[in-house]
């Protein structure tokens, strides 16, 4: 059935994190529900928006990192964390 793919360690550990995020930001939003500001981004946004442009901003992010520099992976994932968690606080 998953035959399509390639599924290694990190490719699950990625399609799981989006799994509990949805799930996540589904019950987070059942009990609390989203208040629209409009941050640095300059545009109206809620929890959810912003949870979705920083996990866009994140891929894209390390798509450039791994297009432009060599090696330091982790520090690249760690740069793109620090961005999409500012994106999240104040986007």
């Amino acid at each position: 059935m998953f035959n399509w793919m390639v599924w290694t360690l990190p490719v699950a550990i990625v399609f799981i994190g989006v799994l509990v995020l949805i799930i996540g930001m589904t019950i987070w939003g059942h009990y609390s529900p989203p208040k629209i500001h409009k941050g640095f981004l300059g545009i109206t946004t809620d929890r959810g928006d912003r949870v979705y442009i920083s996990y866009i901003s994140f891929a894209f992010f390390m798509i450039c990192w791994i297009a432009f520099v060599e090696g330091a992976l982790y520090v690249g994932v760690g740069l793109g964390i620090a961005l999409a968690a500012v994106i999240l606080k104040w986007g």
